[in-house]
C-alpha cells in the first residue's frame, strides 16, 4: 500500500478576454462582464493583433511575434475558457473548440442553451444581504457606486471599480447590488479619486471576489501606474498588472495636476525601511508609465508632478512588465496570484494494483444548488504520492489548452493539468469523484497514443521495473547506488551453476564499499530485506562433490544436486561445517540479470537522480522505464527513461512539466573482449536515435547517462554527443526555448549520496567550481544541461556560445555592408 494526498481547491472559473486593444467598447463591454462574474476581477484581458504595434515597445524593439506574446499571455494565466470579443480571434491559439465562447453570450439567458459557463455574482449578493446587510448596521459601510462625470471616463471607471451592462436584459444586476448594499453615489473626480483611494471603499468589483481568499505571491514596492484613462490599451494593461502586483494605483494622466499632491505624500510616506530587514533597505513607490504616453512627455510630468525632495524615493519606469514573459531564472518569479474560496485535505492509502482516490468536490455556499451553465466553478487538485516511490503518475504535461490526458476514469468532463493542479469543473454541490491512477509506463503510453505511437515495455524496461519495484521505490535504489556495490552484483550474476555468494563474504564486501560514509549505513539490509537477494544453503553433494545453492524452503533430509541431479543426504552430522555447507545469498528475479541487470542498474539509477538527487522534494516525477516507440510502420525506437519532470514553487503555481528521454549505459565489460566491444558506450546510433526524439518532441531534454566516469568517456563518445548539443542548442523562437537541451550524466551524479551539489563539491576541482553556481538553480534541468555540457563534452558555456554566435553575425553583417559599400550598383 502506498500513501497519496490529494489538496482540493475551490475557486472561480477562470475566461480569458481576447480582444484588439483600440476596440474601446469591447473592453469596456469585458470590464462590465467582468463586474457581474465571481471572481472576474482577475480574469486576464489579452491584446489580439496580426503584428506587433509600434507602441508595443517604448524604444521600438521587437523581440517577439504577435503570436508569441499572444500565447505568453496565455501560458502566464493558463484560463480555463478563451472569450472571444468577436468570432475568430481564438483560432490557431490550440485551445479546444469546447472552451471558446463568445462575449455576447457570456451573460446570456440562454445558458444553457450556448453552454454558457461560470457564475454570476447575483447568488452572492442575495447571500450577502441575507447574511450581513439586511440588518441594521451599528457603523455605515464603506460599498460605493462610482459613477464618472464626463463619457470619456465610464470605461476607467468600470476597470476601477466596476460597472454593470445596461441592456435591458441584464439591467438586474445593477438593480441587485444596489438593492442589497445600498451603495453611496460618488461622481468620479480628481478630488473624489484621492478620497477613495485614502479610504478603505469597497466596490461591485470587490465584492466580486469577497469570498476568496487571494494570495499574491509579488513582494514588489507599491506602483502608481500613469496612464492615459480614455485609452482601451492603457486600461488593459493596468487590468492586467493588477492581475500580479497586490499594490498598484492607477493615476490618470488628464489629472496629474491635481493628483499631483496625492502622489507625492505617498510616494514619501511608503519610502521606509523594509520591516525586519536588517540591512537598510527600503520601500520604495515605483512610478509607472504607460506605454499611450509619448516619451518625450514623461520626463516633464514625472519632474513636475512625482518627483519628490526626499533622497532615495524616487523610482521611476518608463516600460511595461512583460507579464506575457517567462521570468529570467536570476530574478525573482513573477506570477499570478492564487485564488482560493475553500480548501480540504484527503490522505489516503492507494491499492498498488488499482489505485483511486476519492474526494468530495467544493462548491461556494452562496451558489444555488441548480443554476444555468454547464460549469459554474472550478476545483483545482494537487496530488502528492509520499511514498518514495513515484509509481502512481502525478505529473502530466502542463497542457491546458486541449489536454488529451489524463483522464482518471472521469465521467463528467475534462480534466486540465496546468501548474497550479489538475482542473476539474462542476455544475452541481455534493458530487462525489472516484478517479483512478495510473502508473508511469501506463500513463506515458497512452500519452504517446495521442501522438499516433504505440509503444511497449522492453525487457530493460522490465527488468528496470522489477529493480525499482523490489526495492520499493527510489530511497531502495541507494542500496546499490555504489559503483563497487554494482560491479559486486554483476559479479555474482556471472558465476556457473548459480548466482551465489557466501553470507559473509556478501555482507563484508558492501560494508567495505561503503565505509566512512556515514549516508551509507545500511545498504547490505535493504538489499536482503527488500528481496534482491534470497538467504539459502550451498551444499556440497556427496555424490559428484560440486557446490550448489538450495533456498531454505527445499531443505529436506534429502536435497537434489543442481549439477548431477542425484539426492545426496543433508549433511545432518556436521551441519555448520564449512566442508560441506555455508550459509550465502543467491541473486533473484531482475538482480540476477547478467549485464548489469541488462542495463537496469543504470536506468534505474537515471530515474532515481532525477526524482531524489536532483531537485529532491523541490521535484515532481512521472516515469517509464525503457520502452520501444512506433514512430512509423518501420521506424521503432527505444527510449530506456521517459519522464515528465516538474520543478516546484515554494509560492505560486509550479513550472511547466517538461518532457526527458533518457538512454542509460552501464560500465565496461568484465573481460578484455567485451571491454574492447563496448569501449564506446555511446554509439553513433545511441546518439541518432535520441535525435530522432527530439525531432518528433520539440523541446524535449536528452539525456546520456552512463556508470562510468567521465575519464572513462572516449574522444569519439564525446565527440558524437557534442555535436547532438550543438544541434539542441538552437533557439525555437515559437516555443521560447531551445531545441533539445543535451544533459551528460556520469557515476558521479549517477552514485551521488544526497545531492547534486554535494556530490559536485565532494569531487572537487571543476565540479566544485560549477557546483557553487548552481546555488538557487539546482533543480531546472536546461541549467544542468549547460553545466555538464561544460564538465564532460568541453563545451562553451550557453551564455558564451550564444555572444559569441551573435558576434559572428554582427561581423558578418559589417563585412556584408562594407562589400556593398565598394561594390555600388
Amino acid at each position: 500500500m502506498s500513501s497519496i494526498s490529494a489538496v482540493v481547491t475551490l475557486r472561480p472559473i477562470r475566461f480569458a478576454f481576447l480582444v484588439r486593444p483600440d476596440d474601446a467598447k469591447r473592453v469596456h463591454e469585458i470590464f462590465k462582464v467582468n463586474t457581474c462574474l465571481w471572481g472576474g476581477k482577475f480574469n486576464p484581458i489579452i491584446p489580439f493583433f496580426r503584428h506587433v504595434p509600434k507602441w508595443w515597445d517604448r524604444h521600438g524593439n521587437s523581440f517577439e511575434s504577435a503570436l508569441q506574446i499572444i500565447n505568453g499571455y496565455l501560458d502566464s494565466f493558463e484560463p480555463d475558457f478563451l472569450v472571444e470579443a468577436e468570432p475568430g480571434l481564438a483560432d490557431g491559439l490550440g485551445f479546444n473548440k469546447d472552451r471558446v465562447m463568445q462575449l455576447a453570450r457570456l451573460l446570456s439567458q440562454e445558458r444553457e442553451r450556448y453552454g454558457g459557463q461560470g457564475l454570476d455574482v447575483f447568488d452572492l449578493y442575495r447571500d450577502l444581504y441575507k447574511k450581513e446587510f439586511q440588518f441594521v448596521r451599528r457603523n455605515e459601510h464603506d460599498i460605493v457606486d462610482v459613477v464618472p462625470q464626463e463619457e470619456a471616463f465610464k470605461a476607467f471607471c468600470a476597470s476601477l471599480f466596476g460597472g454593470f451592462p445596461e441592456e435591458e436584459g441584464f439591467k438586474y444586476f445593477a438593480a441587485g447590488f444596489t438593492d442589497a448594499f445600498a451603495p453611496k453615489k460618488i461622481n468620479l473626480t480628481p478630488e473624489t479619486l484621492v478620497e477613495l483611494y485614502r479610504s478603505r471603499f469597497t466596490s461591485a468589483l470587490r465584492i466580486g471576489h469577497s469570498t476568496i481568499e487571494v494570495n499574491y505571491h509579488d513582494h514588489s514596492d507599491p506602483a502608481i501606474f500613469v496612464l492615459d484613462a480614455k485609452n482601451p490599451k492603457d486600461l488593459i494593461d493596468y487590468w492586467n498588472l493588477r492581475g500580479f502586483k497586490h499594490d498598484v494605483l492607477p493615476v490618470p494622466v488628464q489629472w496629474l495636476d491635481r493628483m499631483s499632491p496625492f502622489c507625492k505624500e505617498l510616494i514619501e510616506l511608503n519610502h521606509r525601511p523594509l520591516p525586519g530587514n536588517p540591512n537598510g533597505v527600503m520601500i520604495r513607490v515605483t512610478v509607472m508609465f504607460s506605454r499611450s504616453i509619448p516619451t518625450a512627455d514623461i520626463e516633464g510630468l514625472y519632474a513636475r508632478h512625482l518627483r519628490v525632495d526626499q533622497e532615495g524615493a524616487n523610482v521611476r519606469q518608463d516600460w511595461y512588465p512583460p507579464i506575457w514573459r517567462p521570468t529570467p531564472g536570476f530574478s525573482v518569479r513573477r506570477t499570478r496570484p492564487t485564488l482560493s474560496a475553500g480548501e480540504q485535505r484527503f490522505d489516503m492509502q492507494i491499492d498498488g494494483d488499482k489505485p483511486e482516490i476519492r474526494f468530495d468536490t467544493l462548491h461556494p455556499e452562496f451558489a444555488a444548488q441548480y443554476g444555468g451553465g454547464e460549469y459554474r466553478w472550478a476545483n483545482v487538485v494537487k496530488l502528492e504520492d509520499w511514498s518514495g516511490k513515484a509509481h502512481v503518475a502525478t505529473v502530466f504535461p502542463s497542457n491546458y489548452r486541449d489536454p488529451k490526458v489524463p483522464k482518471f476514469g472521469s465521467p463528467r468532463g475534462e480534466i486540465l493539468p496546468t501548474t497550479e493542479g489538475f482542473v476539474y469543473f462542476s455544475q452541481f454541490k455534493n458530487i462525489p469523484n472516484v478517479w483512478r491512477l495510473d502508473d508511469g509506463t501506463t500513463a506515458i503510453r497512452e500519452w504517446l497514443k495521442t501522438y499516433g505511437i504505440d509503444a511497449e515495455l522492453s525487457d530493460a524496461g522490465r527488468s528496470t521495473q522489477q529493480i525499482i519495484q523490489t526495492l520499493g521505490g527510489f530511497w531502495g535504489l541507494s542500496s546499490f547506488a555504489h559503483a563497487e556495490i554494482v560491479k559486486l552484483l554483476n559479479k555474482v550474476s556471472r558465476r556457473p551453476v548459480s548466482p551465489s555468494i557466501q553470507h559473509q563474504e556478501f555482507k563484508n564486501k558492501i560494508e567495505r564499499a561503503v565505509k566512512g560514509n556515514t549516508g551509507r549505513h545500511d545498504n547490505f539490509e535493504t538489499l536482503v530485506e527488500r528481496g534482491a537477494v534470497e538467504l539459502g544453503l550451498e551444499l556440497k553433494c556427496s555424490k559428484c562433490g560440486s557446490w550448489g545453492w538450495h533456498p531454505l524452503r527445499e531443505l529436506n533430509h534429502e536435497v537434489a544436486c543442481s549439477l548431477c541431479l542425484r539426492q545426496f543426504r543433508f549433511p545432518i552430522v556436521e551441519p555448520s561445517s564449512n566442508q560441506n555447507s555455508r550459509w550465502a545469498y543467491r541473486l533473484v528475479g531482475p538482480f540476477a540479470l547478467p549485464d548489469f541487470a541488462k542495463g537496469g542498474y543504470a536506468a534505474s539509477l537515471t530515474i532515481r537522480f532525477f526524482s531524489r538527487i536532483f531537485g529532491g522534494h523541490e521535484t515532481g516525477l512521472t516515469w517509464s522505464a525503457g520502452q520501444i516507440l512506433h514512430l512509423a510502420p518501420s521506424d521503432r525506437v527505444e527510449a530506456d527513461v521517459i519522464l515528465w519532470h516538474q520543478r516546484k514553487a515554494f509560492m505560486g503555481p509550479n513550472y511547466q512539466s517538461e518532457l526527458v528521454f533518457g538512454e542509460a549505459k552501464s560500465f565496461r565489460g568484465e573481460n578484455a573482449e567485451e571491454r574492447r566491444s563496448i569501449a564506446d558506450a555511446f554509439q553513433q546510433e545511441d546518439v541518432d536515435r535520441m535525435k530522432r526524439l527530439a525531432s518528433r518532441f520539440p523541446g524535449a531534454i536528452l539525456v546520456f547517462s552512463t556508470m562510468k566516469e567521465a575519464s572513462d568517456l572516449s574522444a569519439n563518445e564525446i565527440d558524437r554527443i557534442k555535436k547532438l548539443a550543438e544541434w539542441g542548442r538552437t533557439y525555437i523562437r515559437e516555443r521560447r526555448q531551445t531545441r533539445a537541451p543535451v544533459i551528460v550524466l556520469t557515476g558521479t551524479e549517477l552514485f551521488a549520496s544526497f545531492s547534486l551539489s554535494e556530490a559536485w563539491r565532494a569531487t572537487g576541482g571543476r565540479h566544485a567550481a560549477i557546483a557553487e553556481s548552481l546555488l538557487g538553480r539546482s533543480d531546472k534541468l536546461r541549467v544542468l544541461a549547460d553545466m555538464t555540457q561544460q564538465l564532460y563534452l568541453g563545451m562553451q558555456s550557453y551564455g558564451e556560445w550564444h555572444r559569441a554566435k551573435w558576434e559572428r553575425r554582427r561581423l558578418l553583417r559589417e563585412r556584408r555592408v562594407a562589400a556593398a559599400g565598394d561594390n555600388p550598383v
